[in-house]
């Protein structure tokens, strides 16, 4: 069994989504504010926390600001139920097969109550669960980590008293608060009691004498315990020191232990859902990937069948929320779920908030018509219109390159590291140099070198739509037109993959988000074309000092002749070396920006 759909109606920023999983496990990535949080909160909501402690509680601000309706609802399917499950889960029953089972929570917020309970149902009906069925699916919640040092290492007892009630078993709490509690016996506590007692005798004489000793509580319960218990850590083989002298990062990794501690007692359920959020926090890229390959063998283990058939099943299922490219390309892309929000349509309103018994606590004018506001939006990228070579391509180069192809709404495709190296100092220093705020723009856009000239998955992944969203708000490409590399009777190869990827969009609706750029030959054709000549040649003499006769030779041609002979020449220059000491150069105001690289990055920004 497993979560493989999430529905959403008007919870924070949804205001009508449904959400696919994958059965193991599902990445959640895209921009910031984009949704992957309130995914999250939305299962914390709808399913029961391994612990018993539940941490979240559903409130009136969890309602979409500005809708009509003062509700919302979750709505959880599991599917791949076995013959047990269907048997303990019948209530829970999505129709007759028994093949999958929900539970869904509506929360009304009617008058001007302030406590208002959700509603918790199951099955196709929405009748009340029957008794048992909704604890058998569990979650565990690792939030982001932002100082795990001062939740470990301070007076909050929160981690380490669930701890200790993890290990607890049948014993009472109070006997072994009592068997951990400290005494009072030292002789340096005595010595203070005398002190203070002898001040506080002569000032209490002749009104209501007291008398005082230093000590611990004698009636200590559990968490008065966890609360002064502190983790230390160390590396292995030296004595652990406090938290403190710990770096933020291993910090982290021992409150991710902790947390781990309770997947302990997933056999008890039939499936518990991991939910963690952010873990690449503090962490560099390899312990982002140990991280990832924890929660991964987790779930696989959990998956081995049971020597008992009418146990629980146990089985573990992963929800991860990243910003981090290293941790979403070290999965395959059919793990992935893009969470981004979008503008509203024009002209489509949500809903109208009104005074009286139907007012939001949002609205302040009577019958106010309130502006449509932008919605989180999901695209599981199993669901994309991609063949199994492609989606192998671009499972490879992310894993290569940890490329932040899915981190932004703008994205340049371009066919090489040169480009890449370039186009932000010519943006800089040339065309959008008086423009600060659209440089800003360019800069936060994506640059993906593909290192060829296959363009096609990857316009596909960003292009597709999925119930009306795609991944890319705008998608600018750059090509070489390699007129030098065909017969006179031929089309130019960048010309063929421009009219195939304007199909490509024009196909998904998408021919306004698209914008295609070849040149005529090659990068350092056009440049030395555009009135760079000298530039270049300074460059080119920097690797190749005894080269200045090849040099002039090649650039002293015409046409496709003159391609040709620099595409020779730089048939033995590393292009990653020669782009960055041109780049260096191409801050020079006398630097001549060729009119196709100046449209792509116009074109990118627009």
């Amino acid at each position: 069994m497993h979560l493989s759909q999430l529905q959403l109606t008007n919870f924070r920023s949804f205001a009508e989504e449904q959400v696919t999983f994958e059965r193991s496990l599902t990445v959640l990535v895209g921009e910031n504010n984009g949704g992957k949080s309130n995914l999250i909160d939305a299962i914390r909501l709808v399913s029961t926390p391994l612990s018993g402690r539940r941490e979240l509680y559903c409130e009136q601000t969890d309602i979409r600001f500005g809708t009509a309706t003062r509700a919302f609802s979750i709505q959880a399917i599991f599917e791949d139920l076995t013959p047990p499950q269907q048997g303990r889960l019948i209530s829970a029953a999505t129709d007759d097969t028994l093949n999958a089972a929900c539970f869904g929570l509506t929360y009304e917020a009617t008058g001007k109550q302030s406590h208002i309970r959700p509603n918790l149902w199951a099955g196709r009906f929405k009748t009340p669960p029957e008794s048992g069925a909704h604890e058998m699916i569990r979650h565990v919640y690792l939030p982001p980590l932002r100082d795990a040092k001062r939740a470990l290492a301070s007076g909050n007892p929160t981690r380490i008293h669930a701890l200790l009630n993890h290990f607890l078993g049948d014993r009472d709490p109070d006997e072994i608060a009592g068997k951990l509690a400290r005494t009072s016996d030292d002789q340096l506590l005595k010595d203070v009691d005398l002190a203070v007692a002898g001040g506080l005798d002569i000032l209490t004489t002749g009104v209501r004498r007291q008398s005082a000793s230093l000590g611990f509580n004698t009636d200590e319960k559990l968490i008065d315990i966890a609360r002064d218990l502190r983790f230390k850590l160390a590396d292995h083989g030296i004595a652990p020191e406090d938290l403190q002298y710990s770096g933020h990062g291993f910090a982290n990794l021992l409150y991710m232990a902790t947390i781990a501690v309770e997947l302990e007692k997933t056999d008890n359920a039939e499936l518990t859902l991991f939910l963690v959020e952010e873990p690449e926090a503090h962490l560099h890229p390899q312990l982002q990937a140990a991280v990832l390959n924890f929660l991964e063998e987790r779930a696989a283990q959990s998956l081995k069948p049971k020597e008992d058939q009418n146990a629980p099943a146990g089985h573990l299922q992963v929800v991860v929320a990243t910003h981090s490219p290293n941790l979403s390309a070290w999965v395959p892309s059919k793990n992935l779920v893009f969470v981004r929000s979008v503008a509203p349509i024009s002209g489509k309103n949500e809903g109208t908030a009104q005074q009286g018994s139907e007012q939001t606590e949002h609205s302040e004018t009577p019958h106010a018509v309130v502006a449509p506001r932008a919605q989180s939006r999901c695209i599981p990228l199993s669901k994309l219109d991609l063949s199994d070579p492609e989606r192998r391509k671009i499972d490879r180069y992310l894993d290569v390159t940890k490329s932040a192809l899915l981190f932004g709404g703008r994205v340049l495709l371009v066919e090489g590291i040169a480009e890449a190296l370039l186009l932000p100092v010519i943006a800089k220093h040339h065309v959008l140099k008086d423009n600060p705020s659209a440089f800003r723009t360019f800069r936060s856009a994506v640059f993906v070198p593909i290192d060829g000239v296959d363009f096609s998955p990857y316009a596909k992944a960003l292009l597709s739509p999925f119930n009306d969203v795609r991944i890319a708000d705008r998608l600018v490409i750059i090509t070489d037109g390699d007129k030098q590399t065909v017969t006179a009777d031929k089309p130019l190869p960048g010309g063929n993959r421009k009219s195939a990827l304007d199909a490509l969009a024009a196909e998904r609706g998408a021919g306004a988000v698209l914008d295609v750029f070849t040149n005529t030959y090659s990068l350092e054709t056009e440049l030395v074309a555009a009135g760079n000549a000298d530039c270049l040649k300074a460059v080119y003499l920097g690797l190749h000092p005894q080269s200045e006769d090849k040099w002039n030779e090649a650039v002293a041609k015409t046409g496709d002749d003159r391609a040709r002979a620099i595409q020779d020449l730089f048939k033995t220059t590393p292009k990653g070396d020669f782009a960055q000491l041109l780049a260096e150069k191409a801050a020079s105001p006398s630097f001549v920006v060729p009119d196709y690289i100046r449209q792509a990055i116009e074109a990118l920004v627009k």
